[in-house]
């Protein structure tokens, strides 16, 4: 397994800047954090160049209906306001934002921020889709 020196070193910096001592890694190897009350935002350091986010939104609707998905296919467009994260679902179903990012591009203060707009862009979409039923 990779020592993953610059993913570390960045998850201290993301530690320090919420002031809190560690930020200790998940069974998975990520870090995992709470942002509000309930929504999770994962880490993942996978070659040290480059950490992928991952943000859970909600299962995926059995019937969705033709609104909400021209909204969730229109977020992936080149375009979009989310970009360079797209809106996928993993092998559950569940819908979830990500990104790759490259760790250069990033302080602890600046992956505090995008945590949290991701977060809030997290409720939103909850909102827009509507909850889980």
């Amino acid at each position: 397994m990779p020592r993953l020196d610059l993913t570390r070193a960045l998850m201290a910096e993301l530690a320090a800047v919420m002031r809190v001592p560690d930020l200790p890694q998940d069974p998975t190897g990520g870090y995992r954090l709470t942002v509000g009350p309930d929504t999770e935002v994962l880490v993942y350091g996978g070659d040290d160049v480059f950490v992928l986010m991952v943000v859970p939104i909600r299962t995926l609707p059995l019937e969705p209906d033709y609104g909400v998905m021209n909204w969730l296919l229109h977020a992936n467009m080149f375009n979009s306001d989310i970009a360079p994260f797209v809106v996928a679902t993993d092998e559950a179903g569940m819908l979830i934002l990500w990104g790759r990012l490259r760790i250069a591009d990033f302080d602890g203060t600046t992956l505090a921020r995008l945590i949290d707009n991701l977060a809030d862009r997290a409720v939103k979409m909850r909102t827009e889709i509507g909850e889980a039923k």
